[in-house]
């Protein structure tokens, strides 16, 4: 009997912590969300690159917004390193179910490495003229710097961002519709994320992906604790 009971309580021990560990992915899917939401408002703020040459020559001069921007490309970094613990969780939920080499895991987590690593670079060509103006003391007078550098990054994350978080969405829906590992709709929503983004031929976000990694953190949250649930019912029955 107590050798019954040690082995249900370091059972029981075992499941809580598999909980707590399983939760940090899906809530680093949130974080994920909250700091690209609030990390683009601030590292946006950029004149447009057909603006007026005195509106920009006046974002050369404002400190203010210079230190927003930066603030807004640390955010969109931490942003980014969050993304790859909700990436890891969703690779080994698909690699579970797909089973053996699990080819179309290792595709969608390629690719969300890569929607990462050209989201850092973004951010990168964003805050380099605040970076240097503000952290540098560097005199930065030439208006066209301003009209090809953000820009730059945008266009990083149409080709790399955009094209990448594609190829996560789809590589999952191929795993769920095969397997039923989460419900089939959140398959469903990432083909119509997909078709979103491939379309949105102006780009000003990257919302339908943002959109996506969002439902399904919260769908890993929630199977997440229905499967504890039942864990504990199995248990005491």
């Amino acid at each position: 009997m107590d050798t019954y009971i040690k082995a249900s309580s370091a059972e029981s021990n075992q499941v809580t912590a598999s909980s707590r560990f399983g939760r940090s992915g899906p809530i680093a899917g949130l974080a994920f969300v909250v700091l690209m939401v609030v990390g683009s408002m601030l590292i946006g703020d950029v004149p447009l690159p057909d603006a007026p040459a005195q509106e920009i020559t006046a974002y050369l001069a404002d400190a203010g917004r210079h230190t927003t921007n930066l603030i807004g490309a640390y955010l969109w970094v931490l942003g980014a390193l969050a993304f790859l613990g909700f990436l890891v969780r969703l690779r080994n939920e698909l690699r579970r179910a797909e089973g053996g080499q699990g080819t179309v895991s290792n595709i969608a987590f390629g690719a969300g490495v890569a929607f990462s690593a050209v989201w850092m670079g973004a951010a990168a060509a964003y805050a380099a003229i605040p970076y240097a103006i503000a952290l540098r003391g560097a005199s930065v007078t030439d208006v066209d710097l301003v009209r090809v550098l953000p820009p730059l990054g945008r266009l990083a994350l149409l080709l790399g961002g955009g094209f990448s978080g594609i190829l996560v969405i789809l590589a999952a829906a191929v795993v769920i519709f095969r397997t039923a590992v989460f419900p089939k709709w959140l398959a469903w929503l990432g083909i119509v994320a997909s078709i979103a983004l491939l379309f949105d031929v102006v780009y000003v976000n990257i919302t339908p992906f943002w959109a996506w990694v969002g439902v399904a953190s919260i769908v890993m949250l929630v199977r997440r604790g229905s499967s504890i649930t039942n864990h504990n019912i199995k248990e005491l029955s």
